[in-house]
């Protein structure tokens, strides 16, 4: 049997190796605390950006939705939520690749230290060198775990930077498309404008030809009239000529026959004085008839009152042609001004059409982003399923191994309540259990070798000879233990 001395230093020993686990075990959750502390600050600015994105993004389509528009800018709106949409579809699947990698990479590190942690305990290597070992180690994963956040900080910050420069381009778009519409309403209000004016002259321009035409029929009437009036007159006047000259010539002939015959210069004078008298007898007979027939046609018999209205008739018609002239005028400025409209609206539509384009572009272009990002997203997913699988494979291998192992906390779960299948959240107590589990084995080993050693001593009694090669024992335990 053992000492109680033996027993003692035994136990001494135990307690050296649990407080120094105990002590590693402190430092790794002081430097894990450490790495937590310092990465949640980041990820609370990056949810608060992301909030603040998704207001702004809120606000946008809110915007849009309130927006009046043509059949143009409903197709555009409609393309246009559609790609917020898949936008947010994208953030969403980012953010919970995002969220499974950091899982992953927290398993993956949890499990390095297991592995670490068994390794250093199956190791035969002194204190020292097991804390400076741990160092290396933590300052490795440290080294990396800095190393990811900085990748992933610089693929949040190309993901937020192409954000911002797609809102900027979205609402430089809704801006074009704005003054666009408020350039486009003008013009078409303008040349309403101008229709309507133009509508109203014509219909005053149909109007006056319409008087015009009444009037010169009116006018082509009084000078059929006239010219009826005229000849009838001029028969008239015939036949009184015609009278007259008998008349004459009878009075001639009898004051011929009643006086002295006059001499030939005397007849010639006095038939030039006749013939004289005679023509001028006519004129005044003419004017007299025409007189008579405007005084007829107009139903007026006061001439002032004829002149009077002959000039205002005149200077109605200077005026009636002097409008046209104006009308034509205007009519034909206002068919330049359409003309001009006109090429300024191809243009605009021009502009437009190259601006539809030009946004069609943009639009295939961001197609084939997202279709990028969802290749890179099914190819992250592919990636997360396949690690989700060794996660899977590693947490059952670790259940198989408590349960083989019989660990004494494996009772707690079923006591509690829990389920007993291994998962993500109580993997540490499983990793644990089997920690104190291996933690107890070790001691076990090392006292059943202790004490074998002991009573292998004790039980030996070599001859004098061989008492001066002592070490040898401490070789046999060595080689039964390997």
């Amino acid at each position: 049997m053992s000492s109680p001395t033996d027993d003692m230093e035994m136990e001494k020993i135990a307690e050296d190796e649990l407080s120094k686990l105990q002590r590693q075990f402190r430092v790794m959750e002081i430097d894990r605390a450490t790495v937590m502390s310092s990465v949640q600050p980041t990820l609370r600015m990056q949810k608060n950006i992301i909030d603040t994105l998704n207001g702004e993004l809120e606000k946008i389509m809110l915007e849009l939705k309130f927006t009046k528009s043509t059949s143009n800018l409903l197709e555009s709106a409609r393309t246009r939520e559609k790609l917020i949409v898949l936008l947010k579809d994208h953030e969403a699947y980012s953010a919970e690749v995002k969220e499974h990698r950091g899982i992953i990479n927290e398993l993956n590190f949890l499990l390095t230290q297991v592995q670490k942690e068994i390794k250093n305990l199956k190791s035969k290597g002194s204190g020292t060198e097991k804390a400076y070992a741990n160092t290396l180690t933590n300052q490795t994963v440290i080294t990396q775990l800095e190393n990811r956040l900085d990748t992933a900080m610089k693929k949040f910050n190309t993901v937020n930077s192409e954000n911002y420069r797609m809102r900027l381009e979205i609402d430089r778009l809704l801006r074009d498309r704005q003054f666009f519409n408020g350039i486009w309403k003008n013009q078409i209000k303008r040349l309403m404008d101008g229709k309507a004016q133009i509508l109203e002259l014509v219909e005053q321009a149909i109007t006056t030809y319409d008087q015009r035409e009444e009037w010169c029929a009116k006018l082509e009437a009084l000078k059929e009239k006239a010219a009826i009036d005229y000849r009838k007159h001029c028969l008239e006047v015939r036949e009184l000529q015609r009278q007259l000259d008998h008349s004459m010539k009878l009075e001639e002939f009898l004051r011929t026959k009643g006086t002295v015959r006059l001499t030939a210069a005397d007849a010639k004078a006095e038939a030039k004085r006749l013939e004289q008298q005679e023509e001028e007898m006519r004129a005044y007979n003419n004017y007299a008839n025409i007189l008579d027939a405007i005084k007829e046609f107009a139903g007026e018999d006061d001439v002032d009152k004829l002149i009077q209205e002959f000039t205002r008739r005149e200077e109605e018609n200077y005026a009636l042609f002097n409008y046209i002239n104006e009308v034509n005028t205007e009519l034909k400025n206002l068919s330049d001004n359409v003309k001009m409209l006109k090429t300024n609206i191809d243009e605009e539509a021009a502009k437009h059409q190259a601006k539809m384009y030009k946004q069609q572009d943009s639009i295939e272009s961001l197609r084939s982003t997202l279709e990028e990002k969802r290749k890179a997203n099914d190819k992250a997913r592919g990636v997360y399923d396949k690690n989700t699988e060794v996660l899977q494979s590693l947490l059952h291998q670790i259940q198989t191994l408590a349960l083989s192992s019989d660990c004494d906390s494996l009772p707690l779960l079923k006591l509690l309540g829990k389920p007993f299948d291994i998962n993500a959240t109580n993997a540490r107590l499983y990793i644990k259990s089997l920690e104190k589990r291996i933690t107890e084995m070790v001691d076990l080993i090392k006292m059943d070798e202790a004490i074998q050693r002991q009573c292998e001593s004790k039980e030996r009694t070599p001859p004098s000879s061989r008492r001066r090669r002592r070490p040898e024992p401490r070789h046999r335990p060595v080689a039964a233990q390997a």
